[in-house]
Formats: C-alpha cells, sequence, structure tokens
C-alpha cells in the first residue's frame, strides 16, 4: 500500500473494521501523521517498522518556528494517545460474537526531528492485528488514499471510514449516542443537537461530496428528540458497466454481470474497471481469478468467494502465477480469454449474502450501550430489509437478500 510514483495507480489503504469503530479523535495533525503512516504499509508486511515523515506532508505552510512547535507538541500527546478497540479472536483475528474491548496506545515511537526536517515514528506493536496481514481476518475496508487525503477534518475522515465499510450496503444508521461514542464526543461538546449536526455532520456531508463517498441523511426522531442518523451513500454507477475493453475480449457487461452473479457488489467491480482501464492487469487476469477462487470454494477452501475475488484482483497477488500461466501456454496464441457467466444479474438488483447481512447484526462495532435494533436477526431482517423492497431467494444452495 506504498504511496504510487507519478502516473501509477492511486495507491490503496487498509484497516482492521474493529479499527474503524474504535473510539478515538484525533486532531488534525494527528490525522496526516495516521494517514502518512498508513501510505507506509504494504499488505505483506508481518511487522511495522519505523518510518520517516517529512514535514511537507504535515504542514501545509512552513511559515517559521511556530510550525515546527506545533509538529513537536503533536509527537508529545500522540505517545500518549490510547484507542478503546474491540479485542479480536486470537489466531483468526476474526471479531467475537461478545465483544469484549481494551485500552491500547497507538504509537510505540513519534519523535519530532529537527535536523531531518520531520517525524520520525511507528505504531505500537499491539496494534499490530488491525493493520498488518488483514487477509488473515478478511474483515477489513479499503480505500483509495487520494480520497482520504481530500478530509480536513478528522471528523470527517472518522465518519468516512464508517461509511465506506458499509458501502455495499449503500446505507448505515447510528443512534447519535453510538456516533458521539465512535467520535470520542462528549455530552458536554455540543451539547445541542444542532450544534453537532452543524459542526460534525454538515461539515463531513460537505467534505464527503468531493470524494467517492457522498452522502445525504435522515434524521430519525423519537419523542420529538433525534435519537438515529440514516446516512444514505450516493454512490455513482458510470463507469464500471460502459467501460470499452480490448478487442476480441469479453463485453464489460459480460464480465461484470460474471462477478456479481458470485457475489461482488457493484462498488466494487468498478474499482476493478479502473484497474483495467489503468491496464494494472488485462481481462485473462479476471477469468483467471475466477476460476481459480471457485475452484477453492467447492474445495472448501474459501467460504466467502465473492470478498476472495475481490481481494485477488484489487490487491493481485495472484498476477505473479498468471503471468506464468501465460508464458506457459505463449507458444500456441488463442482468442482473449472469455469471462464465464454463472447467471444473468439485471443492473439494477441489489444482492446481499444473508451471511454477510448477519455478520454485520452480530458484529455492530464498539459502542457504550447496546444500539437499539431487533432481538433477533429474523426480526432484524423483517424490520429493515424487507419493508424495503428485499426479497429472500436461495441461490446456489444460500440464502440471499435480493432487491430489483
Amino acid at each position: 500500500m506504498e504511496t504510487p510514483e507519478n502516473n501509477k495507480p492511486a495507491a490503496l489503504v487498509a484497516q482492521h473494521n474493529a479499527l474503524i469503530n474504535a473510539r478515538f479523535s484525533f486532531v488534525p495533525l494527528q490525522m496526516r501523521l495516521f494517514l502518512s503512516l498508513l501510505s507506509r504499509i504494504d499488505f505483506d508486511d508481518t511487522d511495522f517498522q519505523e518510518h520517516f515523515v517529512p514535514l511537507s506532508e504535515l504542514v501545509n505552510k512552513l511559515d517559521g518556528g511556530s510550525a515546527y512547535e506545533q509538529v513537536d507538541e503533536m509527537c508529545k500527546k500522540l505517545t500518549q494517545f490510547t484507542l478503546y478497540i474491540e479485542k479480536l479472536e486470537e489466531g483468526t483475528r476474526r471479531r467475537r460474537k461478545r465483544p469484549n474491548f481494551e485500552y491500547i496506545p497507538l504509537m510505540a515511537k513519534a519523535e519530532y526531528r529537527g535536523d531531518m526536517g520531520g517525524v520520525m515514528a511507528i505504531f505500537n506493536p499491539l496494534i499490530m492485528p488491525y493493520l498488518l496481514q488483514l487477509r488473515q481476518s478478511g474483515n477489513f475496508t479499503m480505500a483509495a488514499l487520494d480520497e482520504l487525503r481530500k478530509l480536513k477534518s478528522p471528523y470527517s475522515l472518522r465518519i468516512y471510514w464508517l461509511l465506506k465499510e458499509y458501502a455495499d450496503f449503500g446505507k448505515r444508521t447510528m443512534s447519535v449516542d453510538d456516533l458521539r461514542f465512535v467520535l470520542n464526543i462528549g455530552k458536554e461538546e455540543y451539547p445541542r443537537f444542532s450544534n453537532f449536526k452543524a459542526r460534525v455532520l454538515d461539515k463531513a456531508q460537505n467534505e464527503l461530496a468531493g470524494t467517492d463517498i457522498p452522502f445525504t441523511f435522515e434524521l430519525e426522531r423519537e419523542n420529538q428528540v433525534v435519537q438515529r442518523i440514516k446516512f444514505l451513500l450516493q454512490l455513482g454507477t458510470q463507469g464500471a458497466t460502459k467501460m470499452p475493453l480490448p478487442d476480441g475480449g469479453a463485453t464489460a457487461s459480460e464480465w461484470g454481470a460474471a462477478l456479481a452473479a458470485v457475489g461482488v457488489s457493484r462498488r466494487s467491480v468498478e474499482q476493478i474497471a479502473r484497474q483495467l482501464e489503468a491496464e494494472e492487469y488485462d481481462l485473462g487476469y479476471v477469468d483467471f481469478v475466477l476460476a481459480r477462487i471457485l475452484k477453492q470454494h467447492e474445495l472448501g477452501k474459501v467460504k466467502k468467494p465473492a470478498g476472495a475475488i475481490y481481494k485477488a484482483l484489487v490487491e493481485k497477488y495472484l498476477l505473479g502465477e498468471y503471468h506464468e500461466s501465460q508464458q506457459r501456454t505463449a507458444p500456441q496464441k488463442s482468442p482473449a480469454p472469455r469471462v464465464r457467466i454463472a447467471a444473468p444479474v439485471p443492473d439494477s438488483e441489489v444482492a446481499y449474502r444473508m451471511s454477510e447481512v448477519r455478520e454485520i447484526y452480530d458484529n455492530p462495532g464498539p459502542f457504550m450501550k447496546q444500539r437499539a435494533r431487533a432481538a433477533t436477526f429474523e426480526q432484524h431482517v423483517q424490520d429493515i430489509y424487507l419493508p424495503d423492497g428485499f426479497v429472500v431467494e436461495l441461490r446456489g444452495g444460500e440464502e440471499w437478500l435480493v432487491k430489483r
């Protein structure tokens, strides 16, 4: 996930979803250092490294000693910075059905180095499960670094990640207390909801309007008091289904339908389309990944093929094997590979695996008190999805929630 050179695709960064839902709050300087350190982590890293971050990545204008003093003070406070975060299962790094939480220091070191003109910093090893080797858990969210760096407010950054986690669902509802808790905003700060709305919600909406996660929101009241915020993501559909592909290959609608048929979301298909357009790999790699992951799914080695297919394409970790397979068959030139279509999926269809909806219900995040929701998962589906037009369908022996 390192920062790309010029003319290369935008860098991607990732966090475990438990970290996205942890309780903490940054100031702007801390936020920028956090992003800079994230950009220096690679998916294959097994340990944290100490990194140098130049002042130019942290401070917009180097206007004398005040900027240096602010960075030095920021480093001092960051070494005392703690997260209130959900503990993961040992070994699997998965979230527990009955979450427990603990306080963990974020940094092992953050030191301003005037002689070098920047900061030397390294994350605390205790948060390794939340930032390293994330494929092991499968419970993480990725974002483009360029999109994150458009945000100025730390609250906007936190809300971006909270919504990005639910991008495939198109919406996320949080109680006001839950959101205050995650953002570490006490009752004494913005005690009037109108102030909270103006300083946090409206500001985030304005900043995220310029990113890939624009949103609107609805306020849900009880006895005239705002209790919940329903975030509605305004995710575009352009690009993925209309993108031109190399001559002789499958049409965009064919490969897009093939991915959708195995559960890859439209938003994820759009990301894959951008990579194809940037020529990070060719359409044959899409076919190669589909065949490989679906075979592993048949053998019981992969439980969630949609997520595994998306990660293999976006992170390109099977690309080396694909190129080797191409070299072995190079003497015989054959037509460009076509993606097999498991079943046609209408462009207007929205489909979620019931198992993935259940996982989100079971793991709502580290909230101070139980969020208002149905007592059972079955009632949750009845209250949230069925009134919204979803129906339950059986596909490949697995239940799905489908809306057309």
